[in-house]
């Protein structure tokens, strides 16, 4: 299953980059990030995908079966805008990345 998350997430990245002049992918916490400018909207681990989504989309998100919310400093408090998604749960990757990374551009927050 791990090799189809990799998969996933090259295809995900190969349709942002065809969209986002300004999107780039980093590590960080043991995480790859998928960032525009210096903003991340989406992170990538072997077992999970977390996204950052407005209010519409984090509800939508929420239904999906082992969804949950995301900090992603690792400590204290989670983040409201983010979600955590698992791996089971990969066929929904692509569109919330989609999701995620339209919403940082429009909103930068």
């Amino acid at each position: 299953m791990i090799d189809s998350a990799e998969a996933s997430l090259e295809l995900i990245i190969k349709r942002i980059e065809g969209e986002y002049s300004n999107f780039s992918v980093s590590s960080r916490w043991g995480r790859r990030q998928l960032m525009l400018g210096r903003k991340m909207f989406a992170t990538f681990s072997e077992i999970d995908m977390s996204f950052k989504l407005g209010d519409g989309q984090l509800s939508q998100a929420y239904s999906i079966a082992g969804a949950e919310t995301w900090n992603p400093k690792g400590r204290g408090n989670p983040s409201r805008r983010w979600v955590l998604i698992p791996i089971s749960q990969q066929k929904h990757w692509m569109s919330l990345a989609l999701e995620a990374a339209k919403y940082m551009n429009e909103h930068g927050a």
